[in-house]
């Protein structure tokens, strides 16, 4: 499979309902998750694993993986984002906060 993830003929790869997921590419999993935050922790966590596990000499993971944050479906990338002029969906970021729409205490 060829994607572009960024520019401007980026794929979507993941879903339109999900705002936060991570995509293992390699095994082609998609997993839910319900912030940035934990999407970020997430796919640090498996890329650190298949890095480890790429690296062993009687590694029997030969095939490449990698864990890929995705917003709305397609790849995550706060700079991509604000180039398209998208709300990056960073809870303290600056430029996008002015606009956003914060729900109302209860």
């Amino acid at each position: 499979m060829t994607a572009h993830l960024f520019g401007p003929n980026r794929q979507k790869v993941g879903y339109d309902d999900q705002e936060w997921s991570v995509w293992i590419l390699g095994m082609d999993d998609l997993h839910d998750k319900s912030s940035l935050a934990e999407a970020l922790e997430f796919a640090a966590e498996h890329n650190a694993i298949f890095a480890e596990l790429r690296l062993r000499d009687d590694s029997q993971y030969s095939p490449v993986m990698y864990a890929v944050v995705l917003h709305w479906g397609y790849a995550w990338n706060q700079a991509v984002e604000h180039s398209f002029g998208v709300d990056c969906g960073h809870p303290e970021c600056g430029p996008c906060t002015v606009d956003r729409v914060l729900p109302k205490a209860s």
